[in-house]
């Protein structure tokens, strides 16, 4: 009937300039408006600026300042991933000849976890987490999230510093996430009130059905995850492999 089918244009258009919004922020970092979101959909100012109401009442966009466009929020974020459909088409052949570079020569157990660390930093550009299965974690790249606009304000930047530092929180937040293949926690989902401005994505590494541990990024709410979560994903797959045939070599 009429009443249903209005009620389901009126999800999809919301649902349309919440993908809109949160797309054009993690390409510009500035708040959106309502003219450039507009222009990307056909539709006018004002009916853009309505759904960005409604969007805001839902808690899924906030406005950072007065007469400023909207920002997602973690809720918002938390959204456009559980719908995302469409991924980054990088090559499993160039992520491969990525980690072969990085993990060249390597031959102890240790060192490959930490090479597959220094190599998902290069490749995300965001800071990388690894999880040996002896339990211990390795970062590399710190320098990428301090480079984020988000990180610039001294406060923030010492907040994530200082958790790095510490290790224990994160290495229980990690080892809580080895019975799931990947995890996503956005903003508030985190547990620790230092991580609230970030986004921690891994996925877990099983090596011949009993050892394991688990790779990922931190990074801010705002970033590519339909580019970032296949990556990371791939590229633990990759762990195993790399694992596995160094096992098969020691005999």
């Amino acid at each position: 009937n009429r009443v249903g089918r209005m009620t389901i244009d009126k999800v999809l258009r919301k649902n349309r300039v919440l993908e809109a919004i949160v797309r054009t922020h993690v390409a510009s970092a500035e708040p959106v408006g309502s003219k450039h979101i507009g222009r990307i959909l056909g539709l006018s100012s004002a009916t853009i600026r309505g759904v960005m109401f409604e969007l805001e009442r839902e808690g899924l966009l906030r406005q950072p300042y007065t007469s400023a466009g909207r920002v997602p929020t973690d809720l918002g974020y938390r959204k456009y991933v559980d719908s995302m459909t469409g991924f980054s088409d990088m090559t499993e052949l160039n992520l491969s000849d990525e980690m072969r570079r990085f993990l060249r020569g390597k031959r102890l157990f240790e060192e490959i976890i930490q090479g597959t660390a220094e190599a998902i930093s290069k490749i995300t550009k965001y800071t990388a987490i690894a999880l040996s299965p002896n339990n211990r974690l390795y970062f590399d790249g710190t320098y990428h999230m301090l480079e984020q606009p988000e990180f610039m304000e001294l406060s923030t930047a010492r907040e994530f510093l200082r958790i790095l530092e510490e290790r224990e929180e994160l290495l229980e937040l990690m080892s809580k996430d080895l019975e799931r293949s990947t995890s996503i926690h956005i903003g508030r989902e985190n547990a620790f009130e230092e991580l609230r401005s970030c986004t921690i994505i891994t996925s877990t590494y099983r090596v011949n059905d009993g050892i394991y541990g688990s790779i990922g990024v931190i990074g801010p709410m705002r970033m590519k995850y339909e580019e970032i979560v296949p990556t990371v994903e791939t590229l633990a797959g990759m762990t195993r492999e790399f694992l596995e045939e160094m096992l098969y070599e020691q005999g």
